[in-house]
């Protein structure tokens, strides 16, 4: 990614997986080094492979520096915990790093079933391949990447009534809370789905969960979109949710909304992509850009061909414009916030919010937000951001089990190696924890949410030494599936999406990865 480039000239290279079992809607977390990544669970698509899944650890794909890599297989120190596990795909995931080198890989809910887990307790028989039955996982599964444990936390209490999601997101967010923090949005809990008015997070560092309402204009209800995030020099972090289906997948979105904190806002953009698009992958390349891989459209087959040139698409993330031609500028300014977003804050005085807890309140009115001339080209602008003193009518406390569910309503992708190592790639320019006790599936820990008084106390996972300042690498890759079938590439078939002499087909499958 250190040079320009145009979607419909750029090389794409293609590496053959030597290894892995070719699987759709895997986890993938990035390394703390920079250069590699892992994947996690995942489904055999049509039952092919299916008898080829084990559970003797996970694969992890070292970057080569020149557009290709190799594939190992890391054992984990606690193997007799992985083996309990059951994996999962569809499940929303994300990682954490600190400058000591480590970090901790969470999945976050998803379904299981033969074609997924060799273990699965589903014996129900095969019918119809295409519509396999499949059943929803509670809990959130953790990886210590530094000591290579696993280990498994109860989510009922905050995705009540099963603690599962299926096709949200998880995006790790490094400068608030002591040491970052994860939120989660989007994606189906129980007969609901998570409600964007309010915004659940996850302190890795204590192991304990919050909530926050938002205001201002929340994107519609929705799961398989993709969702990049970007520190502002002012200090605030936005996140950028690009399409998506609703529930019911009769309604796909080409929509792109920002969420800007700490002040919890959405704002919606003018920008909209040339269709409709979900389960597309999305991430941050260069300085500002996002970069969009494949998707599928409303209405479409598999081999229709995309109207993004080798399914690429760049929108820019200050300017908030799509790129006609699919440029990407590796010379492009810094990040900033985007103008309409830095208008919102002036004169705002964020303590005046509706804080969920004061905790919550000092957690993300720490550090002071500043929009100064150098980054924004306006008059400096200073906003009131002070997090002293109790707020009436406030709660006293995080840990208030029912809004922290996210505001529930009611009650396939390829493994994109083209994006992986995109921001492996792309992250080799900054070089960045042990994990809770082993609970089987359903069983609490006794560090619940509801009986917890503060953020301040020990969680789920426990740390090594003192707190050290976490910061967050790319993002993650959204994975998520649809109404048809996604599978990665074949090495035995004739390309597809790669032959661009033919133009690029909307999620094309070949047993290969993809490479840049």
């Amino acid at each position: 990614m250190s040079r320009s480039w145009t979607a419909s000239t750029v090389e794409i290279k293609a590496t053959p997986k030597k290894g892995p079992v070719a699987l759709s809607d895997q986890a993938i977390w990035n390394d703390p080094s920079g250069d590699a990544f892992y994947i996690y669970g995942g489904r055999a698509p049509y039952m092919i492979n299916m008898n080829n899944i084990t559970k003797d650890g996970i694969w992890k794909f070292w970057v080569d520096g020149t557009g290709g890599g190799t594939w190992s297989l890391e054992r984990p120190s606690n193997p007799d915990v992985l083996k309990k596990l059951n994996l999962t795909h569809k499940a929303a995931f994300a990682a954490t790093h600190d400058s000591s080198g480590g970090g901790v890989a969470f999945v976050i809910g998803g379904m299981t079933s033969i074609e997924i887990d060799p273990d699965s307790n589903n014996t129900s028989p095969v019918t119809d391949p295409q519509h396999w039955y499949r059943t929803p996982i509670p809990g959130m599964v953790s990886y210590d990447m530094k000591s290579r444990t696993f280990s498994r936390t109860d989510t009922s209490v905050v995705m009540p009534p099963l603690g599962t999601l299926i096709d949200g997101r998880a995006h790790f967010v490094p400068q608030f809370g002591s040491n970052g923090l994860m939120l989660v949005l989007g994606g189906k809990i129980g007969g609901g789905i998570l409600d964007f008015n309010n915004i659940t997070f996850y302190d890795p560092k204590t192991g304990q969960w919050g909530w926050q309402n938002t205001v201002g204009y929340a994107p519609t209800e929705r799961e398989t979109f993709c969702m990049v995030g970007v520190a502002s020099p002012a200090g605030t972090y936005e996140l950028f949710i690009y399409g998506g289906a609703n529930q019911a997948f009769t309604e796909f979105y080409d929509d792109i909304y920002i969420l800007s904190l700490p002040g919890f806002v959405w704002l919606k953009t003018d920008a909209h992509s040339v269709e409709p698009r979900n389960n597309q992958n999305c991430v941050v390349v260069g300085k500002r850009q996002m970069l969009v891989v494949g998707g599928h459209g409303q209405n479409k087959s598999l081999w229709d061909k995309d109207p993004l040139p080798q399914g690429l698409g760049i929108f820019d993330l200050t300017d908030l414009v799509w790129s006609k031609d699919g440029n990407y500028d590796a010379d492009a300014e810094d990040y900033r916030t985007p103008k309409f977003v830095e208008e919102w804050y002036q004169d705002k005085n964020l303590s005046a919010l509706s804080w969920s807890s004061d905790e919550v309140k000092r957690m993300f009115l720490k550090n002071p937000i500043s929009f100064n001339a150098t980054t924004s080209g306006t008059a400096p602008t200073s906003i009131a951001t002070s997090a002293t003193g109790p707020d009436s009518g406030q709660q006293s406390s995080v840990n208030k089990a029912g809004p922290i569910a996210g505001g529930v309503v009611g009650g396939a992708v390829i493994l994109c190696i083209l994006s992986g190592l995109a921001y492996c790639l792309w992250r080799k320019r900054s070089k960045p924890s042990p994990s809770d006790e082993e609970l089987e599936p359903g069983q609490s820990n006794g560090n619940a949410l509801k009986h917890s008084p503060s953020l301040e106390l020990k969680g789920e996972l426990p740390t090594e030494g003192p707190a050290t300042e976490m910061y967050t690498p790319p993002d993650e890759l959204a994975c998520g599936g649809g109404i048809n079938e996604r599978w990665e590439l074949d090495a035995s078939s004739p390309p597809r999406e790669l032959d661009t002499s033919h133009g690029a087909c909307e999620l094309g499958t070949e047993d290969r990865e993809v490479t840049r």
